[in-house]
């Protein structure tokens, strides 16, 4: 996970997503594949909501971690949704960030070269309960024990509620508060 991106940097590589859609809408629409083009569209707005969205939480470090992860060399995909209410999270942003980046090393030392890896990172703001799911799919190389006994929670606000691991599954969810 690279840190500080410089402005020029996290220009170059938003423009370059924005283009990489525009390419794909143009070509559809040459293509007279207009219901190809709008879902591309609805995908770039969810898109750009979730990133409204996540850049909301006040996480600086969380939210820099989301949004640029995929511009970088990863063996795996990672998306991520912010469903509910946004709230001032920003007193958690170091120990959800601390906690993030210890199970991605974790996860990265995991991963199979079969099929097509994703991570989906979700966080759950609803009511007075925040919860951030990490549910990974995909081939898993590993003693399955030892993943799930080495990740601690970080700060005393942050629990683990739930985790497992199977052999394409890993899931954690952790609640905040």
């Amino acid at each position: 996970m690279k840190g500080n991106w410089d402005p020029v940097s996290l220009l170059r590589h938003a423009r370059h997503d924005w283009l990489n859609h525009l390419q794909l809408i143009k070509g559809n629409l040459a293509l007279d594949r207009t219901d190809r083009a709008k879902e591309i569209i609805d995908k770039v707005v969810r898109e750009a909501k979730n990133e409204a969205k996540v850049s909301n939480l006040r996480m600086p470090k969380m939210a820099e971690f989301l949004l640029t992860y995929n511009w970088q060399q990863n063996a795996y995909r990672m998306d991520y949704e912010v469903i509910g209410e946004e709230k001032d999270l920003s007193t958690f942003d170091d120990a959800i960030y601390d906690w993030t980046k210890e199970f991605i090393g974790h996860l990265d030392n995991l991963v199979g070269d079969d099929g097509e890896p994703h991570l989906m990172i979700t966080i759950q703001l609803v009511h007075d309960r925040t919860r951030i799911a990490y549910d990974f799919a995909g081939k898993i190389n590993m003693d399955h024990g030892k993943a799930l006994d080495s990740l601690n929670t970080l700060h005393n606000s942050i629990r683990i509620v739930e985790s497992y691991c199977q052999e394409n599954e890993l899931l954690y969810i952790l609640e905040i508060g």
